[in-house]
């Protein structure tokens, strides 16, 4: 009873001050929670399998400043110029003034054996036109590692957030060229070709040279002007004879060709240069050696290799060998 007394005293200008601390207290603790959902980079982390999260990422429940953060699992994988590209999720947070800023999170994986940074030929399509205030963070990928990449840009509203996500495509290599093309969209699909492995062995044999195609590969090429070409790439190891001449023998690109199945001779391009100097009995082992032709699209059919050093009138008949690519 002694309490409720000096409660019923307190004037009334004292009573509303601490109501309007309990306030400032719940606000802080609602804040707390939210804090907690989010993860590292401020994104607020899905709290379910859905395609797409609404979040509160400030405000007070009941006011009329309530900002929702959207978030995407896309979890979609493409192949760009030696890389594994997946796009992991997109993010929709929204500002003061009535827009958003949307931030898409990528992963790069380099599947070759140098350090590499994926070209700045790239692009972010929304509703079908170039979005030109998209910013891109490109990170250069050990061979062999991944690493973190994203995409940012601003929009006027943040209004229908999954909609505006769904609009989104992430675009590497322009139209004229082969490219990759990863909607956000649930129901988009990537548009992209996987490199593949070629189970392509032989040996061929030139005087005191042998040379061992010991595996190949097929992928898209990237190159400008290269619009509905591959690149096929053999993998070879070198090895010299005991009749190696002192000095040693040089190995070099220009030695190899190619018969393609309509017909075409091709020599091996320069993009995977060969520059080898070849001692007697010496292997040379280099996981970097690769024989590359660029072969019309759809690469499939019967190829020939040929390798020949000796240019001169009288040389030995050229080693060859012979492939499929189905």
């Amino acid at each position: 009873m002694r309490t409720t007394l000096i409660s019923s005293v307190v004037p009334a200008r004292s009573r509303r001050i601490r109501t309007a601390a309990g306030a400032v207290a719940l606000f802080s603790a609602a804040a707390m929670v939210l804090t907690a959902c989010n993860d590292k980079d401020g994104a607020a982390t899905p709290v379910s399998a859905t395609p797409a999260t609404s979040v509160a990422a400030n405000g007070a429940p009941g006011s009329n400043n309530v900002s929702q953060s959207t978030v995407r699992t896309v979890g979609k994988t493409g192949w760009y110029e030696g890389f594994d590209i997946t796009v992991n999720k997109a993010t929709v947070v929204p500002d003061e003034f009535g827009g958003a800023k949307v931030l898409i999170d990528i992963t790069y994986k380099n599947t070759t054996l140098e350090n590499k940074t994926i070209s700045n030929n790239t692009s972010l399509l929304v509703g079908g036109q170039v979005d030109g205030g998209a910013s891109w963070d490109n990170p250069t990928v050990p061979g062999g590692g991944s690493a973190a990449g994203k995409v940012t840009t601003s929009v006027k509203s943040a209004k229908d957030a999954d909609h505006l996500i769904d609009t989104m495509t992430v675009v590497y290599g322009e139209a004229a060229d082969n490219q990759t093309k990863i909607p956000l969209s649930a129901a988009g699909k990537v548009d992209s070709v996987q490199p593949k492995t070629l189970p392509v062995t032989g040996t061929l044999i030139q005087d005191q040279t042998t040379i061992e195609v010991t595996a190949g590969k097929l992928s898209p090429s990237y190159t400008k002007h290269e619009h509905g070409k591959d690149e096929l790439a053999l993998h070879i190891k070198i090895i010299g004879g005991s009749g190696v001449s002192a000095g040693g023998a040089n190995i070099f690109t220009e030695y190899f060709s190619l018969k393609t199945p309509d017909g075409q001779s091709l020599v091996a391009d320069d993009r995977s240069p060969i520059n080898e100097l070849l001692d007697a009995n010496q292997t040379i082992d280099n996981a970097k050696d690769y024989v590359v032709f660029v072969v019309p699209t759809p690469a499939t059919g019967n190829y020939v290799l040929t390798y020949n050093s000796q240019k001169t009138d009288g040389a030995a008949t050229a080693p060859t060998l012979a492939f499929t690519v189905s």
